[in-house]
C-alpha cells in the first residue's frame, strides 16, 4: 500500500481492477464517489461502477493497470496519476462483440478523497487511439468488418 490514505485508496482500486475485483475496486470509494472517462456513458456511481468493471473485465479478461508516475496533495485531498492499461479485446464489450486486438494505452487519473475514501475519479485517455488500437477507425474498420459480424452473431445467440 501507499504512504498515505491517498494512496492507500488509489492502490486498492488499482488492485481491483488487476485482480478483476469489482467489489475491492468498490472499497476505495468513499459513498456516493463517482468515475467519468472518455468510455464511460457520463458519471457513473454506486452499481453503475461496479458494472462498468465487470463490462470491462469481460471485454478485456487480461485487463491491467501500471501506474506510471503519481503526485498527491494530501492537503487538498487530491492525488494525480497517470496510467497504462494492457488488455485484449477478447470478449464483449458495451455493443462491441470481441476483435481480438490489444490495447496498450496511456492515460491519467484526477482523483479527490475524502477521509472515506475516493469521492471523484475523472479520467483522461485518447478515445480515438483505443479505437484505433482496437482496429475500429476508418479505413481499418473495413478489415475488422468481418470478425465484428461474426462475434455480433455470437453475441445475439
Amino acid at each position: 500500500m501507499g504512504e498515505n490514505p491517498i494512496d492507500e485508496y488509489y492502490d486498492r482500486y488499482v488492485e481491483g481492477w488487476n485482480n478483476h475485483d469489482p467489489e475491492t475496486v468498490m472499497e476505495a470509494f468513499a459513498d456516493g464517489g463517482t468515475v467519468s472517462d472518455p468510455a464511460t456513458d457520463g458519471t457513473l456511481s454506486g452499481d453503475e461502477i461496479r458494472e462498468w468493471v465487470e463490462e470491462t473485465t469481460e471485454g478485456f479478461p487480461d485487463v491491467r493497470f501500471e501506474v506510471d508516475r503519481r503526485s498527491s496533495d494530501e492537503e487538498a485531498g487530491r492525488l494525480f496519476v497517470e496510467w497504462t492499461m494492457y488488455g485484449t479485446h477478447d470478449g464483449p464489450f458495451g455493443p462491441l462483440p470481441p476483435t481480438g486486438e490489444s490495447v496498450e494505452l496511456s492515460g491519467v487519473d484526477v482523483i479527490c478523497f475524502s477521509e472515506d475514501g475516493i469521492t471523484s475519479i475523472d479520467g483522461y485517455f485518447d478515445m480515438t487511439e483505443f479505437k484505433a488500437e482496437l482496429g475500429l477507425t476508418f479505413p481499418a474498420v473495413i478489415g475488422t468488418l468481418p470478425k465484428l459480424a461474426v462475434g455480433a452473431v455470437k453475441q445475439a445467440v
